[in-house]
This record gives C-alpha cells, structure tokens and sequence, in this order.
C-alpha cells in the first residue's frame, strides 16, 4: 500500500465498526486460562513428574524436553499459514479451537501417564505423548492468538484484550499452584504427603483438561472474527514467508519474546525444584507458586492502561528491568528466609506486565506490513511469534533440567549444598539476565500509536473501497 494516500482519508470516511463490548473481552481471557492448565501445569510439573515418579534421569528428560518442544516449535508456521488460509462457518481461526481442543484435553492425560517396561520404553511413550501434546496446542493456542488480530482493529482495544488474556493467564497460574499439588497428592494416596505417584500426576491431569475443554469451547464461540484481509489469504506461501521474515518489526518482537520467555520457561522449568529442595517448603508449594502470579493480576490491572500516556515500548521497558532486578534479589537473598522470597516474589509478579503489552504489539506489526504489502499474513506472523516462545521454551527447559543434573541433582533425596546453590542460579540468576538481554533488541523497536493510527486509517480507507467494488 501507498503511503501517500492522505488526501483520500479526509474525503472516504474510515469502516465504522462495532465497538467491542465486554462480553467478548472477558470469554476471550477464558482461554488463555484454560491454556494454563494445560501449558502450565506441563511446564512446571511434567519434569518433576518423569524424574520422580517415571524414574527417567534428569539428562534424558532435558534430552525428551528438547526434541519434544522443537518439533511442536517447528509445526507452528505450518499450523498458522493453514489456519489464515481456512474457510469455514466459524471463520478462519475458531474452527480450530472448535475441533482441537478435545484432543488436546485427551493428550494431557495421557502425558502424565506411563507404560510398564524398561526406562526405553517409558521414553518413547513419554516422547510421543509429550510430542503429540505440543501439536495439540499448537493446533489451538496459535489461532487462539490469532483472534486478538482479527476481533477488533483498535490498538488500545488490543492492549485490553491482551491483558485480559494475561489476567486468564495468571489466574490460571493461581487455580494451578493452589489445587495441583494438593490434587496430586490426594490421589497419590500416599500417607507422608511426599511420595507423589503416577496415578497422583494422571488424575490430577484428567481434572485439568476437563475444566480447560468448556473454556475453550466458549471462548470460540463467544469470540467474532470482524476484520478480513484486503486480499485474499490464498497467496503463495513463499509471498507469506517474505513479508513475514521482512517485517522488521515483527523480528523485533520475535526476538524480545523469544529471550524473554527464554529466561521465563527456564525458570518455570525448574521453580518446583528450587521450592522443593532449596527452600525445603513443600506444604508451601501452592502459595510461593501462587503469589507473583496474584501479583500479576494486579499489575496487568495498573500498569498496562498506562500505555496510553506513556508508550506501549516504555512500559514493556520498565516492566523488564523489574522482572530482572527482583530475580537478582531473589538470588542474593538465598532460600532460608521464607518471609522474604514471598515478599520479593510478590514484587516479580507486579512487575511482570509487560507480555499483554508485547503481544498487542503483534497485530500492530501485522497491520504494518499489511499496510506495506496489501497481504494479511497474520496467521503466519502468530505462528512466528508462537514458534519462538516453543524455542524458548524448549531450550530454556531442556537447558535447566540439564544445569541441576550437571550440578548433581539426585531425586528425591536431601541436596548437597552445592547443588542447592546451582538450583538457585538456575531458577533466579539466569532467568534475570535474560530480562536485561530482551531489553537490547526492544530499543530498537519503533511504532508509535500515532503512526500507528495512520496506518489503521489506510487499511480501513482500503477496506471501504473493496466493499463499494
């Protein structure tokens, strides 16, 4: 698209669309909360659960964590360009939350179950299942990313959604950390409250895959796909791959996520260790794993609408050096004083707002090149966006199990200092450095809402022109 077309605006007036309601906001949070239970709980248990109660060693977990994650990383563009590209009665994206979710609520049982046999065997069951888990998420949690693009074309209207969608987040982060290990250990039915089981794991997973299946489903049906591309999606996927990998602003992003949840999933990984072994509290599990998500509520609540007066880049800043100087704290304070690593747990998850504010930057990016090019790629660019974190996720998790295990980490067993220590810099220092590393490539990110408004007002100027044709 040109970008001269001022003149034009002031006398084709922009598509006046309806103005989303509420309704629609809050079912779309339902299911980033219902993505929780499934990635969460996969996130931060599925480790633990394949060391301690499969019996597999920490090597090749980090080894299964790795490839399992690379290969659903690596079919989310596939997944995104099919979806952008799908016709059918409930649009171009609900149809896969529809049809997906009930197999990914079958695939999360059967991840934490196992198979009789040899620790070979119960790998390979545990790779496939895990691999077939991530496909299935892939399948839903991509085009469920994709509605934010497609439901609204206001930016701060995203920013709301987004943050919505944060707020499902951490209260699914909350839901999980206070009923997940109590579930796990009454259906474990093991008396000492330590031995956690297979059968504990399994049953506690069927519970969370049938509150996510419902939430799914309203979210889909709940949620209207109003904005359509200016040309039809049906282009070669060679024009899609050029103008998503030329999107400069799109690389951006994809670079702050990727070493941002790079950081976030290595620590995930590895939290229930850390609380576990290092701070010795596991009947306080649910609360040190519940707070800073608490506390993320409440800072998605009052930090986010400040992106209106000062920037969606400034607050995404600010919310980084947060997140990094409160884990450097976490790590120098050690794991003796309860009391504190609450309090600055707290202060991590009021700062960590800045992952609605990143993801509202998405469709901004898709706008702009759409603007540039006149193609809607935005299932692909969601993709994109989609196979960095599964990267990241895939290294920062395989990376962490594999630093405890190389620090000596023996299951379920009292921990040498040493290793207590190396859980500590896994699970505080490193996840910081990574913070203050995906501040570099954010500096260079630049789009204000101004120009970003002219851009709106092009695409909608276009949009009016098809619709007369």
């Amino acid at each position: 698209m040109s970008t001269n077309n001022a003149a034009q605006l002031d006398t084709e007036p922009a598509i006046q669309r309806p103005k989303l309601t509420w309704g629609p906001k809050l079912t779309y949070g339902l299911g980033d909360l219902a993505s929780q239970l499934i990635w969460t709980t996969t996130g931060s248990y599925l480790a633990i659960f394949y060391t301690d109660a499969v019996g597999l060693s920490a090597a090749v977990v980090s080894a299964l964590m790795l490839i399992a994650r690379a290969f659903d990383a690596a079919i989310d563009p596939a997944i995104g360009a099919a979806a952008e590209r799908t016709r059918s009665r409930f649009g171009r994206f609900r149809s896969w939350m529809i049809y997906g979710s009930p197999i990914l609520a079958i695939l999360m049982v059967l991840s934490f179950a196992t198979i009789p046999g040899n620790a070979a065997a119960k790998f390979l069951y545990a790779i496939l299942t895990y691999g077939l888990l991530g496909v299935a998420y892939s399948a839903v949690n991509v085009p469920y990313g994709c509605l934010v693009a497609v439901m609204t074309t206001d930016s701060q209207d995203r920013v709301t959604l987004n943050s919505i969608r944060l707020i499902g987040t951490n209260l699914g982060v909350v839901l999980l950390n206070v009923i997940t290990l109590p579930l796990i250990v009454f259906f474990s039915r093991v008396g000492d409250g330590r031995t956690l089981t297979v059968q504990g794991y399994t049953l506690t997973a069927a519970v969370m895959a049938a509150i996510a299946l419902p939430m799914f489903l309203i979210t889909a049906f709940n949620s209207k796909e109003v904005v359509q591309p200016l040309r039809s999606t049906r282009v070669s996927l060679r024009t899609t791959a050029r103008i998503v990998f030329g999107n400069r602003l799109l690389m951006l992003i994809f670079a702050i996520m990727f070493l941002a949840m790079t950081g976030f999933f290595g620590r995930i990984g590895v939290i229930i260790y850390y609380f576990i072994y290092a701070v010795g509290r596991i009947d306080l599990v649910p609360l040190l794993m519940a707070a800073p998500a608490v506390a993320g509520v409440v800072g998605i609540i009052l930090f986010t609408p400040l992106t209106r007066r000062f920037g969606k880049k400034t607050m995404a800043i600010i919310s980084l050096v947060g997140q990094g100087l409160s884990l450097v704290a976490l790590y120098l304070v050690g794991w003796e004083n309860t009391t504190v690593i609450i309090m600055i747990s707290v202060i991590y998850g009021l700062a960590s707002f800045n992952a609605p504010i990143l993801w509202s930057m998405v469709p901004d990016a898709i706008d702009y090149a759409e603007d540039k090019s006149g193609v809607r790629a935005d299932g692909t660019a969601y993709a994109v966006i989609s196979f960095g974190q599964k990267i990241a996720a895939a290294v920062g998790g395989a990376v962490g199990i594999a630093a405890i295990g190389g620090f000596g980490y023996v299951p379920n067993a009292p921990q040498a200092p040493e290793v207590l220590g190396g859980i500590n810099l896994v699970a505080n220092l490193a996840p910081a450095l990574f913070c203050f590393a995906a501040i570099i490539p954010l500096m260079f990110y630049q789009l204000s809402e101004a120009e970003y408004r002219d851009i709106r007002a092009r695409l909608d100027t276009a949009n009016l022109r098809t619709i007369r044709r």
